[in-house]
Order: structure tokens, then C-alpha cells, then sequence
């Protein structure tokens, strides 16, 4: 049997340094993407309900592509029909009954099962790994139609700007508690899930921290979260997508790499916006749950 110190001079020299750098550039390449599209949600929710369907599409079209594409699903063709028929299902229901909450999303996911089992046979002789693309499409069908509760979310506060400065101030402490999360990983990924995973507690501790100020300062509409419910809301929400963000880390680590270039630059979508849209059911039950 080989000593640890014949396994170490067998190692290939640069091998941890160049580990290293593809963590730091997957928590870079995470940082920017939740930078440049949480500063265009939470414009978009300020703005109008509108500006936010659409940046609320544009945003479910990216995370249609870079799962399917990144995380180089089996049954691809039709992965990509589900995923672009629930983000349209999803907005269209949301739009066209906003007294309803998220009750009318149960339309899309009783549509989706029976489409995704059709999904599956019609791959025919490429009928392979077939529990693996059944929960990845469930996963995806899942992620699109979540992003519509800040849609529904800004529908629940009125008159209308108050409900685009809510959603606004949820979206910036989601976004807000992902940022620092990568920050401080890319600083000091301590004390780790997992030794191979680049994402420590003091990053879910500090997204908490900064959610809860960010929610003091944002999530504020009148008596609605008088004392400390902006707060709160914040510091929870603000756990809630850390940890979203470890387990987005997780699945990222244990997919297998995609062969193609495409597969390879869109990847990086998977970990930044997967916490990012699950979040979003979250933050409206929660609201609604403490709100006087």
C-alpha cells in the first residue's frame, strides 16, 4: 500500500491551486450574475408590474437555459419545452388572476407531471437516466413558476407603489444576503458544510446579519411592519437563501461537468440563480404571515 507521502509527490504540482481558482471563479462568476440581475429586478419591481413581468420572464429564460444547458440534462429538447411553457404558464396565471395568491399555480404543476412522464417517452430510443431528467425537469418546472410570487407578491400590498417598494425590498435583501455570501466565502469559507464544498457558516451568519439590516431599512410599509417585523423578515429571509445557496453549491458540485462550451458558460447560472428563485415563495409566505 502507497504511504500519504508516495500518494502526495504522485500529485500532480499546481492541482490545489488550480482547485482554488475555479472556486473563486464559480463565487466571482455567482457574484456578478446576482449583482447584474438582482439591480435589475429590484428596478424592475419599483417601477411598474409590468417592468416586472417582463424583467421576471427574462430572468426565468436564464434559468431555463443554464439549467438545462449547464446542468446537462438528459432529454434536452423537451426539458426546454417544459421549462419555457410552466415560466409562461406561470406569469400568465399570476397576471391574470392577482386576487387569487399562488393558488392558481397549482394549474401549472397538475399540467406539468402528466407533461413530463409524456416527456419521457417521447425520447424513445434515448430513454436513458430517466429518473435523473424526470427530477431535474420537476426541479426546473419548479424554479420558474417560484420567481412568479414576487409578481403575486406586489400584488398583495396596495395601493401599487407600496407594492413595488416591498417587493423591492425583498428582492434587495435576497439579493443583498447572496452577494455577501459569496463575499465572504471568497474571503474565508469557514467552518465548511463539506470539505469539498467552498461555502461556510459565517456566510449564511453574515447573509442573515445583513438581510435583517437591509429589512429594517427596505421592508417597511407603514403599520404593516411596525417594530421589528421588517427586521426579522429580513434576517430570516436572509438565512433561508444562504442556505439555498449551500445546497445550490452541492448540486453544482456533484453534477457532472457538460461537454459542451455552451454547457460550460452557462453553468455558473445554476448556483447564482437557483437560491434566487427559490426564495421567492418563501419571502411571500412570510410577509404575509407577519404583516399586522
Amino acid at each position: 500500500m502507497a504511504s500519504v507521502t508516495d500518494q502526495a509527490a504522485r500529485t500532480p504540482r499546481g492541482t490545489h491551486a488550480a482547485d482554488d481558482r475555479t472556486t473563486d471563479h464559480t463565487l466571482l462568476s455567482g457574484l456578478v450574475i446576482v449583482l447584474v440581475i438582482g439591480a435589475g429586478l429590484v428596478l424592475a419591481g419599483r417601477t411598474s408590474a409590468v417592468a416586472l413581468l417582463v424583467g421576471t420572464a427574462a430572468v426565468q429564460a436564464l434559468v431555463v437555459v443554464g439549467w438545462v444547458f449547464g446542468a446537462a440534462l438528459p432529454g434536452r429538447n423537451g426539458a426546454l419545452v417544459i421549462g419555457a411553457a410552466a415560466s409562461a404558464g406561470s406569469d400568465v396565471t399570476v397576471s391574470l388572476w392577482p386576487h387569487s395568491r399562488l393558488g392558481t399555480l397549482l394549474i401549472i404543476f397538475a399540467l406539468a407531471v402528466p407533461l413530463m412522464f409524456v416527456h419521457q417517452l417521447a425520447r424513445g430510443a434515448a430513454r436513458v437516466r430517466v429518473v435523473e431528467s424526470l427530477s431535474a425537469v420537476a426541479l426546473l418546472v419548479a424554479m420558474t413558476s417560484s420567481l412568479t410570487a414576487f409578481l403575486q407578491l406586489r400584488h398583495e400590498f396596495l395601493p401599487a407603489s407600496t407594492g413595488g417598494h416591498v417587493v423591492a425590498g425583498v428582492l434587495e435583501v435576497v439579493c443583498g444576503a447572496l452577494i455577501v455570501g459569496y463575499l465572504v466565502d471568497m474571503i474565508m469559507p469557514a467552518p465548511r458544510f463539506d470539505a469539498g464544498i467552498p461555502r461556510g457558516l459565517l456566510a449564511v451568519v453574515a447573509a442573515a446579519g445583513l438581510g435583517g439590516s437591509v429589512g429594517h431599512l427596505a421592508i417597511t410599509d407603514g403599520a404593516d411592519f411596525a417594530g421589528a417585523r421588517g427586521t426579522f423578515a429580513g434576517a430570516a429571509l436572509g438565512a433561508i437563501v444562504a442556505f439555498f445557496a449551500v445546497a445550490a453549491a452541492f448540486i453544482d458540485a456533484s453534477t457532472p461537468e457538460p461537454a459542451g462550451a455552451s454547457g460550460r458558460r452557462t453553468r455558473p447560472l445554476i448556483t447564482a440563480l437557483l437560491p434566487l428563485t427559490l426564495s421567492a415563495p418563501v419571502a411571500f409566505l412570510l410577509l404575509l404571515a407577519i404583516r399586522a
